[in-house]
């Protein structure tokens, strides 16, 4: 393969890998948006967000869900839907969490005046959660766990990777748009060109007619001459 094919399928790799990466930038702000107007409104509401998404920073619940793991928690309905084993995000008046949420298991549940109380534990501790929450305390029950997932988002935060992730790209599509413009400048100049060239045709075709008229009367002059005498 010579080095102008090479330069092709390379062009086009890029140009698929771009427009992959402009598609999943697109459907992660399509949900981050969602995300954030939907947490808006319940928020304006007085309710919990329907979606919670969480980047655990704290080995606590290790090795079901490790730090840089993404969790997606879902809000609950009812105190029903929950039950020992589930792993929740809650805050807490007892931890000292500088206002953020915690997600551990439910380890045990009671019931005191007719309210029920949920004491939660992380996996990788050896104690219990201090004191307990009730139903209020809790945001949402954890459905998927995405491993590693925190990692890219610091990396994409970083300056490094928001070229990479961003510009890179966005480059790639812009440098093949530019070329798709020149092949466009160019085959136009080749189309106006061609009545110039037809013209240039026609003058030379002329040229060789009188020629070879010339030619052929010279022919019959010497014909006439030979017949004389």
């Amino acid at each position: 393969m010579n080095k102008k094919g090479v330069k092709k399928i390379f062009a086009n790799i890029l140009r698929v890998l771009s427009y992959l990466c402009l598609a999943i930038l697109f459907f992660i702000a399509a949900f981050l948006i969602y995300f954030i107007v939907s947490n808006q409104i319940a928020r304006a509401k007085g309710e919990r967000p329907t979606i919670s998404i969480y980047t655990i920073v704290s080995p606590s619940m290790e090795p079901k869900i490790m730090v840089y793991d993404v969790i997606m928690d879902f809000r609950i309905k009812d105190e029903d839907s929950l039950s020992v084993g589930d792993i929740i995000t809650f805050y807490s008046d007892e931890i000292d969490t500088g206002g953020y949420t915690v997600t551990h298991r439910i380890h045990d549940i009671y019931i005191k005046d007719g309210i029920k109380y949920y004491i939660t534990k992380g996996d990788n501790n050896i104690d219990v959660d201090d004191g307990a929450i009730t139903f209020d305390n809790i945001v949402g029950k954890c459905h998927y766990i995405i491993p590693d997932l925190g990692k890219i988002q610091l990396f994409i935060s970083s300056k490094f990777g928001w070229a990479l992730i961003i510009l890179i790209p966005a480059l790639g599509i812009i440098i093949a748009d530019i070329k798709k413009l020149i092949k466009i400048f160019r085959i136009k100049e080749q189309i106006e060109d061609i009545p110039q060239l037809k013209e240039v045709e026609l003058i030379k075709e002329k040229e060789e007619d009188k020629k070879l008229r010339a030619v052929v009367e010279e022919a019959n002059r010497m014909n006439k001459g030979m017949k004389n005498e």
